[in-house]
């Protein structure tokens, strides 16, 4: 049984701190520029808590977080509550509202409980967001996880809360209007538990943090010599909860840029290609429609200012695992990354030599700067994370990017 609970969440004082000048993304799609912007845009954006500075910089996130506490900057909410958030957001010209809501979930072992992942996680993420969770005894941020309700049985609790003053709204720099309404009426709140208590959870986002969760909640049992049967704190992770069948639930692709260095032998490399796939050259301005074809998998590949298309031939995709046929990424990674480019193991999984982005207009900047080819991807169906987080297997990492972002700063959760 999944165990989802009210909390009594920290919150920005909206009178000493305006929303949008302090809340930003997660932590890890934040750039070093970026970071010094938002730290222009208020001296208490959240950016100080996640990226933290300094010699000791987890001890100053946390001395950072009691200070703004201490000062009423950050104010702890008198009763335990649930916090329906939604984001409003345009895409492709078209308007998308999605709707889900913050609570507490019962930290479980992936593989024995119903809590499922999807990405592989690395050792040097969970480190850095361990000993920040160690040092400042809080969840800053809200790991996203999804689950069925085909009825949309939430939706009529969430409809009725937006009829009340929101509690917190801040319009992002991504332009997503990003709003938050407090449940506290018990009745509710024990509804929306008992709903919660069969439902399966699949991490859509915070896989890394999720982990480290697990980690800290063992470290503290340790420390703290707790009993069996104890229930602390630390048992817990702030999870945003949206439904899978929700209008505004959108998965976006993550497209790679790789370095190409002088040993680099271009015709070998074609020639590798066309062992798995159909290579084509296409123009530009074609490049959508050539995603879009009727065919097992097909990546668009950028070198040299030219446009190639690749779709994978019959037989290389019949020797794919199935559960990976339809996760483009997982293709790439084996058949061009491996096998064509001959890339290690332990160099995807560092992500040596490679950058992940949203957009060809990013593939095309690097390129202007360094010798690199750039590939762009469909985005992976929602049914297939599903499926792939089921079987207890996982996708090369950033496979999935859900957009919006969750921001971070609207809520926290003491520990």
């Amino acid at each position: 049984m999944v165990t989802v609970k009210p909390f009594r969440g920290v919150r920005y004082n909206l009178e000493k701190a305006l929303l949008k000048n302090v809340v930003s993304p997660p932590y890890d799609v934040i750039s070093e520029d970026e970071k010094e912007a938002y730290k222009t845009k208020s001296p208490y954006n959240v950016v100080k808590l996640i990226l933290p500075e300094g010699e000791d910089k987890y001890e100053n996130a946390s001395k950072i977080y009691n200070q703004w506490k201490s000062e009423r900057v950050l104010i702890k909410d008198e009763s335990p509550s649930y916090y329906v958030y939604e984001q409003e957001y345009q895409y492709e010209g078209k308007n998308y509202v999605r709707t889900g809501f913050v609570g507490l979930l019962k930290l479980e072992e992936f593989g024995i409980g119903k809590v499922f992942p999807h990405e592989k996680t690395l050792a040097g993420p969970k480190k850095d967001r361990f000993e920040l969770m160690k040092a400042s005894k809080a969840n800053f941020s809200q790991i996203f996880g999804l689950y069925m309700d085909k009825e949309n049985e939430l939706d009529k609790i969430f409809t009725n809360a937006k009829k009340n003053m929101p509690a917190a709204s801040a319009v992002d720099d991504e332009g997503v209007k990003n709003t938050l309404w407090l449940i506290q009426d018990q009745d509710i709140v024990n509804k929306i538990s008992r709903f919660m208590s069969d439902k399966s959870i699949y991490i859509a986002d915070g896989h890394h943090r999720y982990e480290t969760a697990l980690n800290l909640r063992d470290f503290f049992r340790k420390q703290n010599k707790d009993a069996a049967d104890e229930v602390k704190p630390y048992d817990f992770v702030m999870m945003m909860f949206v439904n899978f069948y929700d209008d505004g639930l959108k998965i976006f692709p993550t497209h790679r840029v790789v370095d190409l260095d002088e040993t680099f032998d271009e015709k070998e490399f074609f020639n590798k290609l066309k062992n798995y796939f159909h290579v084509e050259e296409i123009q530009e301005n074609n490049y959508s429609e050539f995603l879009k074809r009727d065919n097992h998998c097909n990546i668009v590949m950028l070198i040299d200012d030219k446009y190639y298309g690749l779709s994978v031939k019959d037989d290389s995709y019949e020797k794919l695992h199935p559960v990976y046929r339809r996760v483009d990424t997982y293709v790439l990674q084996e058949l061009i990354l491996k096998d064509a480019l001959g890339m290690s193991e332990e160099r995807l999984l560092n992500k040596e030599g490679i950058t992940f982005v949203q957009s060809e207009e990013q593939i095309k900047k690097i390129a202007r700067k360094k010798k690199s080819v750039g590939f762009i991807m469909n985005g992976i169906p929602i049914d297939v994370v599903r499926e792939i987080s089921e079987t207890g297997n996982v996708m090369p990492q950033k496979s999935t990017y859900f957009y919006p972002k969750l921001q971070t700063g609207l809520v926290f959760n003491d520990l």
